[in-house]
């Protein structure tokens, strides 16, 4: 793979090289996520058990298939407080664990993406450990960052749509729905020109890295942005695939670890391209920099 490693990629290259990892190294990519989320899910699996779930499935067998599957969505819309507390935890306790699965991953792109094919997990989430915490604190300031602008932002539609709707409902819904493409838009351009943080604290020593990401992504916002939706889109496909069939085990503790470990799995996807993308990004940075500083000489010579 290191002959396509020294020229900068299109966008169908982009997700070919990303699969083309993930097919390489996905038993070390899996293993990464793995390690580092399996206590996790063993404490979910604790929690459910001890609130009375099922182990293996919540549904009753005299029911008819139609049944059944009715009434495992509905105990999967209907949860508990213990259920939505056991949630909220995993959840809290995942955002800790993003930045060490994102920067693990990214080693083992940026390894795989130089020739070398015998990676090891551990391996990789001890080169990503050191720079942890910078990593953390970048991503919690970006959501909060992010989190501050969408408040405004939803006051906006809401006022717009009421004031809209008045004049014509017909009228205010497209406006409405205009207004909220526009913002998804704005908003999505601005996170790509900050999201190639992680991997440049990782690899530069640069924390909060947004500047560095600015740069990186110049001129190549647009197709950045339609990346990560085009990821976003192949996730959600893979994980509606993978998880449709957990409907028949109902809101089982079995179908909430399957659940969790197909996550694993589209989340790799996602994390692989984010990978690709600012090598990418780098060695695009590079080739610039190369002209400017051959523009310079010239400049120098001639003077």
């Amino acid at each position: 793979m290191n002959e396509q490693t020294n020229k900068p990629l299109g966008f169908g290259e982009i997700l070919d090289q990303t699969f083309r990892i993930i097919k390489t190294q996905f038993k070390t990519l899996f293993m990464i996520t793995f390690l580092i989320m399996v206590p996790v899910f063993a404490l979910q699996a604790l929690i459910l058990s001890l609130t009375g779930r099922d182990l293996i499935t919540s549904s009753d067998p005299g029911q008819s298939l139609i049944d059944q599957i009715v009434t495992n969505a509905d105990s999967f819309a209907n949860s508990t407080v213990q259920e939505d507390f056991t949630s909220s935890l995993v959840n809290l306790i995942i955002i800790f664990a993003t930045p060490l699965i994102a920067g693990a991953i990214i080693w083992t792109v940026k390894l795989t993406r130089e020739s070398k094919e015998a990676l090891f997990a551990k391996d990789m989430i001890k080169r990503a450990l050191p720079r942890y915490w910078p990593m953390f604190w970048s991503t919690l300031l970006i959501f909060l960052i992010l989190f501050a602008l969408l408040i405004p932002v939803f006051m906006l539609i809401g006022i717009s749509s009421v004031m809209f709707m008045f004049i014509d409902p017909i009228f205010g819904a497209i406006m409405m729905f205009v207004i909220s493409i526009a913002i998804f838009i704005g908003i999505g351009l601005l996170f790509t020109r900050w999201s190639l943080y992680l991997p440049a604290i990782l690899f530069e020593k640069v924390a909060p890295g947004f500047s560095k990401s600015w740069r990186l992504s110049k001129r190549q916002t647009w197709k950045f942005f339609g990346l990560f939706i085009v990821l976003l889109i192949i996730t959600g496909i893979i994980t509606t695939v993978l998880q449709l069939p957990l409907i028949f085990l109902g809101n089982s503790v079995l179908a909430h670890l399957l659940m969790n470990i197909t996550s694993l799995v589209t989340s790799i996807v996602f994390m692989v391209g984010y990978g690709v993308m600012y090598f990418d990004a780098t060695t695009r940075q590079e080739a610039t920099d190369l002209k400017e500083m051959i523009s310079e000489y010239d400049v120098t010579e001639r003077s």
